[in-house]
C-alpha cells in the first residue's frame, strides 16, 4: 500500500500560517489578484511581482517564494504561486485547478512542508472549484513507492486547507464527495501498479473481496475449473498458460432501500473490466523493452472495482455490477497457441490468430456474462489496443458504441469528470477484420486494430446498449510528471462515478 497516510482534508476563512512548517499555495489569474482570506500585505506581494514581470501568471507557471512573517501574517517557510492565465472556462478550470492542486501537494511534500494552505481566487467559490481541488490534492499525495525502504521518501504532508470566502455546507459536501472518489481512484492506482507477480487473479480476487467486505457490497468469484465448466472459454483459454488460474471477479452494489429507487434506477447496469494481471503476449511474445508496464493490464479491471468503492460510499442509487475476468497471458507448453480456436460463453468460436490480441477474449466472456446476470447497459473498459494511441494520442480514449443515446451519456460524464472520451466508429464496414475461414470470428485482423477490437466485442452485446472503452493511452503515465508519478492514472474511475451518480 502506498505510505502516504489519509491527508486531512478541511476548509477555512482565513489563512493562517503561523509555523515553518506551513506553506501556502495560491492560484493566480492574469487579470485578477484578488483571493480568499488573505492580507493586503500578500497582495501587494502578488501585485508587484506581477507588476514586474518576475510572474506572468501564465497557464502553468510556478513561483516558489521564501516569505517572512510580514507578508503574510505569521511565519511562513515557503509560498508557491500557480499561474492559471488568463480567465477561461469553467471546464478548463477544472482540469487545471485540479492538475494544479496536485503539483502543489507533491512540491509542498518534497518540501518537508507538514500543512499546506491553498488559497482560491474569489471568484473561484462553488462546488465545482472545490471538488476539483479536492481531488487534486488527494491525487497528488498519491505515490507508488510501495517497495522503498527509503525513509527521507516518507512523507510529511498531513493537513490540506482550502481557503474559501465562506464555509457552505454545499462546499463541505463538494470537499467529501471529492474525498471519497479521489480516494478510490488512488486505490485503483495501488492494485494497477502492483507487480505482476505480486497480484495474480487469485489476489487481485481476494482485495475485491477485501474491500467488497469493507463497504458492504456482494462478491463472488467463479475461478479455475469453475470457468471453464461455464463454457467461459475466451477467460479460460487466455488462463490455461499461467500456473495462476484464471478468476471471473462479480461485485455487486444494491443501493439501501431508504435510498429509493424508480423505474430507470432500478435497471441493473454492468462496468465490466478487463483484468489481464500480466500480459507477456503469450506464445505472441512482447518485446522485453517496456514488458514490465504490463503489469497494467488490468487496469480497467481497477477502474470497475474504484468505482463500486466509491459508489457504495457515496449511496448511489443506481444498481450496478462489476465484472473483472482476469488471467494472466503467459507462454508455457499449455498455453494458447495461434490458430488456436476458443468457445465462448455466448456460444460464438473465436480463432486466436494473435495470443497477445487476448483481451477481447476475456472481456467477451465479461460481456456474455453481464448479459446473463440482466444487465440493461453495459460498460467495459480496457488497456485494449496501441491503435488507440496512434489515433488518440495520451490525452482521450477511445469510446466505441452500438448506442447513440448510450455512447452521448456516456461522452457526457467522461467530460463532467474530466477524462474525456473521443467516439470512434464500430460499424460493420469493417466486418472482414474479424472473419475467420474456420471460425465464428477471429481476434485480430491488423489495422485499424482498435476498430476491429471493438466490433468485435459489440457482437458479444447483441442488443444491448454498451459502450467500449479503449484506455490503453489514458491509464498510465510514461514518465514522471510534476502532478503524478510515473505510473497508473485509475483512468476511468470518475466518469463510472459520474455516470452512475447522474440523477434520472
Amino acid at each position: 500500500m502506498n505510505r502516504q497516510d489519509s491527508l486531512k482534508l478541511d476548509l477555512d476563512t482565513q489563512l493562517n500560517a503561523a509555523s515553518p512548517r506551513e506553506a501556502v499555495a495560491v492560484c493566480v489569474y492574469q487579470q485578477q489578484v484578488e483571493f480568499s482570506g488573505t492580507s493586503g500585505s500578500l497582495l501587494k506581494t502578488i501585485a508587484r511581482l506581477l507588476a514586474d514581470g518576475d510572474f506572468l501568471a501564465k497557464e502553468d507557471e510556478t513561483l516558489e517564494l521564501f516569505a517572512s512573517g510580514n507578508s503574510i501574517g505569521g511565519d511562513l517557510w515557503r509560498l508557491f504561486l500557480f499561474g492559471m492565465g488568463a480567465h477561461a472556462a469553467a471546464a478548463a478550470d477544472s482540469r487545471l485547478l485540479r492538475r494544479v492542486t496536485a503539483t502543489a501537494v507533491r512540491q509542498a511534500r518534497a518540501a518537508r512542508v507538514q500543512h499546506l494552505s491553498f488559497v482560491l481566487p474569489v471568484c473561484i467559490n462553488d462546488g465545482m472549484g472545490v471538488r476539483a481541488v479536492t481531488e487534486g490534492a488527494t491525487l497528488g499525495a498519491y505515490d507508488n513507492d510501495f517497495y522503498s525502504q527509503d525513509d527521507e521518501e516518507t512523507p510529511t504532508l498531513k493537513r490540506f486547507t482550502i481557503v474559501v470566502p465562506e464555509t457552505r455546507d454545499e462546499l463541505r459536501a463538494a470537499v467529501e464527495r471529492a474525498r471519497i472518489v479521489a480516494e478510490s481512484v488512488n486505490w485503483a492506482r495501488a492494485l494497477t501498479d502492483e507487480p505482476g507477480g505480486h497480484l495474480p487473479p487469485r489476489e487481485f480476487a481476494r482485495r475485491a473481496a477485501e474491500m467488497a467486505a469493507e463497504f458492504n457490497l456482494r462478491v463472488e468469484t467463479l475461478a479455475g475449473d469453475e470457468i471453464k465448466a461455464r463454457g467461459m472459454g475466451g477467460l479460460w483459454g487466455v488462463g490455461q498458460g499461467s500456473d495462476e488460474p484464471p478468476a471471473m471477479i462479480v461485485v455487486r452494489y444494491e443501493p439501501a432501500e431508504d435510498e429509493g429507487t424508480n423505474s430507470a434506477n432500478d435497471e441493473l447496469w454492468a462496468f465490466v473490466g478487463k483484468g489481464i494481471t500480466f500480459d507477456t503476449g503469450g506464445i505472441s511474445l512482447k518485446p522485453a523493452a517496456r514488458m514490465e508496464e504490463m503489469k497494467a493490464d488490468m487496469a480497467g479491471g481497477a477502474a470497475v472495482l474504484g468505482a463500486l468503492r466509491a459508489l457504495a460510499q457515496l449511496n448511489c442509487r443506481r444498481r450496478i455490477v462489476g465484472i473483472v475476468p482476469s488471467a494472466e497471458n503467459m507462454p508455457s507448453g499449455g498455453a494458447l497457441k495461434p490458430g488456436d480456436v476458443v468457445r465462448t460463453l455466448a456460444g460464438y468460436t473465436i480463432e486466436c490468430v494473435d495470443t497477445d490480441a487476448e483481451g477481447r477474449l476475456v472481456l467477451a466472456d465479461g460481456i456474455a456474462y453481464a448479459r446473463q446476470l440482466g444487465a440493461a447497459r453495459i460498460i467495459d473498459l480496457a488497456t485494449l489496443t496501441g491503435s488507440i494511441i496512434v489515433a488518440l494520442g495520451d490525452h482521450r480514449a477511445g469510446l466505441f458504441s452500438n448506442d447513440d443515446c448510450w455512447a452521448r451519456q456516456v461522452l457526457a460524464a467522461a467530460e463532467r469528470a474530466d477524462e474525456p472520451s473521443w467516439r470512434m466508429p464500430v460499424s460493420d464496414d469493417y466486418q472482414k477484420k474479424i472473419e475467420s475461414p474456420i471460425a465464428d470470428f477471429k481476434n485480430y485482423g491488423g489495422r485499424p486494430d482498435a476498430i476491429g477490437a471493438a466490433l468485435l466485442l459489440s457482437k458479444f452485446a447483441a442488443d444491448t446498449p454498451w459502450v467500449h472503452l479503449d484506455i490503453a493511452a489514458t491509464a498510465w503515465h510514461d514518465d514522471s510528471q510534476p502532478h503524478a508519478p510515473k505510473g497508473a492514472t485509475g483512468a476511468g474511475v470518475r466518469t463510472l462515478v459520474e455516470l452512475a451518480c447522474e440523477e434520472t
